[in-house]
């Protein structure tokens, strides 16, 4: 009868089994790119502008002028393709100095934004942020799309 002998440290099992999943995580990473690639992503371009209240200013020596902490002002945001057909049913999105608002575009791809702006006691001027976002399209981002400002 024929023994076999194996060898008590064999290294090169232990050595490949690394490799392996080395192997399988490059695998894993590449399949996952692949999906999150596949994701569908907006095709059509879209434009928003401030119609409104793009200007928001403070006159602290005037009595009859507007006072930031105590009052809302009301924001109109239009939204169009790039025919200028309107986009109804986004979702438009306003925040900054302080305040934060949210509402959806009419048939007219209009869309009436509430929001309550304030100033810092060192600070002069601020802006508002407005994202614009719908179904199909890519979302639309202006950083300073409505400016909030402190006369002296």
């Amino acid at each position: 009868m024929i023994k076999a002998t194996f060898k008590e440290n064999d290294n090169a099992q232990v050595l490949g089994l690394p490799m392996y999943l080395i192997i399988v995580m490059i695998v894993a990473v590449a399949v996952i790119a692949a999906v999150i690639f596949m994701i569908p992503q907006g095709t059509k371009m879209m434009n928003a502008q401030v119609t409104e209240n793009a200007v928001i200013a403070e006159d602290p020596g005037n009595a009859s002028a507007f006072v930031l902490s105590n009052a809302d002002v009301t924001i109109k945001v239009t939204t169009n393709d790039n025919q200028d057909d309107p986009i109804s049913g986004a979702t438009v999105t306003l925040v900054g100095s302080g305040a934060a608002a949210s509402a959806t575009t009419d048939a007219d791809g209009m869309a009436t934004l509430s929001v309550t702006p304030s100033l810092g006691e060192n600070v002069n001027e601020d802006s508002i942020k407005l994202t614009v976002k719908a179904a199909g399209y890519q979302e639309y981002t202006e950083e300073d799309a409505v400016t909030v400002y402190r006369l002296s």
